[in-house]
């Protein structure tokens, strides 16, 4: 990205990928969007630009393979540079990726006060919904995990909230044939009264059956865990109770409602982040990371 140095008279760095001034100076911290869609599909100019079928996204195969940021520089259009305010770290600005999945996924749920929540899943993008969707009003949250360390941190990240942890049982490992029944009984046992919307954090296929199990009739069900391809659902209570199933990949036009919820301290971020490193130890961290040990929910890498 380039542009003149000084701010008084000059013009901003041009228009972005999706069609609009972005008010970006040389100088400005920003945080990055880090996918680059055409900009004149169908999907693009209804703004749904994260379903362009040519999206350029970060370190990711499709469309791909696509360079990650691990590097000291990286270029990108003015549009997917948004800025961040003086209160708001660098390492805070790097947490506005994931935390734009959770405005997105809360978003299209059309979640309301007074609404009760189910989150399936405590990892980095279960926090931070079940924190958006307090912002957003809900009066009851449950959050689910086979990790209780995890839990244990979701109660102090998301205090003084009355949060509700509950530790699952994993399934055995034998076939997936049974994975219903075991659900089916599992929900039985859990006792929880049918909630308004149910976010699915895993996908793992038992918790995507017990997600459409706990929705109330009429409630909605948002998929936001990447699992198996193929699986089986209780396609009649889907159908019986009309529970609205939804799915959500990535985000879009999100960043800038995520930034606003960390600079009027309705959401934090910064709790988050359990390891640094700098950018010469990016293996050892994506190492950290892979190996799933206790205390891990996400890895910063940088010099912040």
């Amino acid at each position: 990205m380039s542009s003149s140095d000084g701010r008084d008279g000059e013009n901003p760095v041009c228009c972005s990928s999706i069609g609009f001034d972005s008010g970006v100076f040389a100088g400005d911290r920003v945080a990055i969007e880090p996918g680059r869609s055409c900009g004149i599909c169908a999907r693009c100019r209804e703004g749904r630009y994260n379903l362009c079928p040519d999206m350029k996204f970060a370190a990711s195969l499709l469309q791909g393979p696509n360079d990650g940021t691990l590097r000291e520089w990286v270029t990108y259009p003015a549009g997917l540079c948004h800025k961040i305010p003086e209160s708001m770290t660098y390492e805070e600005g790097a947490m506005m990726e994931p935390l734009a999945v959770a405005v997105h996924s809360v978003r299209r749920t059309q979640l309301s006060a007074g609404n009760k929540v189910i989150v399936m899943g405590a990892g980095p993008i279960g926090l931070l919904v079940a924190a958006v969707s307090r912002a957003q009003g809900a009066t009851s949250i449950t959050l689910l995990d086979i990790n209780r360390s995890r839990l244990d941190f979701a109660r102090s990240y998301l205090a003084p909230f009355p949060l509700r942890t509950i530790l699952l049982t994993p399934k055995p490992r034998t076939s997936t044939e049974d994975n219903l029944d075991f659900s089916q009984h599992t929900v039985a046992e859990l006792g929880l009264d049918e909630v308004d919307v149910v976010f699915e954090c895993t996908g793992a296929e038992t918790c995507v059956q017990m997600s459409i199990l706990l929705a109330r009739r009429g409630g909605c069900v948002m998929m936001i865990g990447m699992g198996a391809k193929t699986q089986v659902l209780p396609v009649d209570v889907i159908g019986t109770r009309e529970v609205d199933i939804k799915g959500n990949f990535r985000y879009a036009n999100a960043h800038p409602s995520a930034i606003a919820l960390v600079e009027t301290g309705m959401v934090s971020t910064k709790e988050l982040i359990s390891h640094r490193f700098q950018l010469s130890e990016s293996i050892q961290a994506l190492e950290l990371l892979a190996s799933g040990a206790e205390g891990v929910i996400k890895v910063a890498i940088g010099d912040f």
